[in-house]
């Protein structure tokens, strides 16, 4: 059995740039040139999809660029099958809703806030970061910190 998953998550900071070089390199000019093109209409309006994804791309790079923080939601349609399924546990989606609702500063404080052994936090983690769900941010030599990515994970029943 197969379930569609519609799942809302932030691109990461290297995502974002790697889309805005596949646009660039796609239509051999940079975004500011493709909108002087677009907004004059020198180029046919079929590319008016490429032309709003790009713009929030670049918006969300020019305000990571000024504020520091990304700001870039995408949505994806997944359709997962049964044992696919099984990576959205109760224990993980209670991880995804503790790092997205608190302000966690290592694997370690994500477990005592879950009430949940540090091994098997850090083994579901593991699995999240498999999936595109969340990303460890470093800080220091060794202290990892998960970040969640997914906003909103939406099971759809057909």
């Amino acid at each position: 059995m197969e379930m569609l998953v519609r799942i809302l998550r932030r691109l990461t900071l290297e995502e974002t740039e790697a889309q805005i070089r596949d646009l660039e390199r796609n239509h051999g000019v940079t975004f500011d040139e493709f909108e002087e093109l677009f907004l004059t209409r020198r180029i046919n309006q079929e590319s008016a999809d490429d032309y709003f994804k790009w713009a929030e791309l670049v918006h969300a790079y020019r305000g990571y660029v000024e504020g520091g923080e990304l700001d870039c939601v995408i949505e994806e349609l997944h359709d997962l099958s049964s044992n696919e399924l099984k990576i959205l546990t109760p224990k993980r989606l209670e991880l995804l809703y503790t790092l997205s609702n608190s302000k966690v500063k290592s694997i370690n404080d994500l477990a005592q806030k879950s009430r949940r052994n540090v091994k098997n936090v850090y083994q579901d983690l593991q699995m999240l970061k498999k999936f595109g769900f969340i990303i460890f941010r470093k800080k220091g030599k060794r202290n990892l910190i998960p970040e969640a990515l997914v906003e909103e994970v939406t099971l759809l029943i057909r």
